[in-house]
């Protein structure tokens, strides 16, 4: 019993993945199918555009971007849960898992240092590929800091590799997986708490404060036209719902995978590094 009971519940993950990523590999094709399906409306009546300083014009506009924004985040938030359980992102983040159980207390004053040298290193590579696009050697850019005699295009060169800056990598960013804190990893997190829950409620309030104030009245003499507009317009809050899936899910299955690779291949570094590298 127990084991078609586990048999069923894989298979039903597997189903249920399986629908994800048919989700993801057509919403190309659902929006082209919604836009085709309202333009071939459209087209069989008569467009006209409101007057941009008319009521119903502004009423029509505050609910549609309220809508819009909704639908969007909403939808967003739901691809990077689906994103989740891809095996992308599973691989990159049990990976990078692994070595972050590895950092001990002893290790963070040498990775401190470690990230330290490493974003200086990296930077000065940066430096020298866009002087080597000009012909022109790092030893050079040094001694137009001297004063030295140059030309208009060293100068456009040694100004676009002054531009280059150091990216400064925290050990907190680096071992924590989740959203990146942009104060010290000592930092107490209890000092901003109050600020930050006020500004998470503040969209809350707005939308509250929109839907109390709305009011709604049925329309008289209610046509085809009419059912059309409304079509259309529920369309579009479609195709904004699925950008927004496709666009959390996508940044769950290739953009994290890929940062949290590249912080795995450091600390993998560094744990060679130091010696303790498994």
């Amino acid at each position: 019993m127990k084991d078609a009971f586990d048999t069923a519940l894989l298979e039903s993950g597997e189903l249920m993945r399986r629908g994800v990523r048919a989700i993801v590999e057509n919403v190309g094709k659902v929006v082209s199918l919604i836009t085709v399906a309202v333009t071939a409306l459209v087209l069989f009546c008569d467009v006209g555009f409101a007057d941009f300083h008319g009521e119903r014009f502004t009423s029509t506009l505050v609910i549609m971007l309220l809508a819009s924004y909704l639908m969007y985040f909403s939808m967003y938030d739901t691809g990077e849960e689906a994103g989740k359980r891809c095996d992308e992102f599973k691989t990159a983040n049990a990976r990078y898992k692994s070595l972050t159980e590895r950092i001990e207390g002893r290790h963070l004053s040498a990775l401190r240092a470690y990230l330290t040298t490493y974003a200086e290193e990296e930077a000065r590579f940066r430096r020298c590929s866009v002087l080597m696009q000009y012909g022109l050697s790092l030893e050079e850019y040094e001694a137009h800091k001297n004063g030295s005699v140059k030309t208009r295009a060293e100068m456009r060169a040694f100004r676009r590799a002054d531009r280059i800056k150091v990216v400064a990598i925290s050990v907190s960013t680096l071992l924590i997986g989740g959203t990146k804190r942009k104060k010290s990893e000592i930092s107490d997190p209890e000092s901003g708490k109050i600020f930050n829950t006020v500004l998470k409620l503040l969209p809350m309030t707005v939308c509250s404060l929109f839907t109390v104030s709305v009011m709604l009245t049925t329309k008289e003499g209610l046509c085809a036209a009419d059912v059309i507009e409304g079509l259309f317009k529920i369309a579009s809050l479609v195709i904004i719902g699925l950008r927004g899936y496709f666009a959390g899910y996508n940044y769950r299955r290739l953009t994290l995978p890929v940062w949290l690779e590249t912080k795995s291949r450091l600390l993998d570094a560094f744990l060679k590094e130091t010696g303790d590298a498994a």
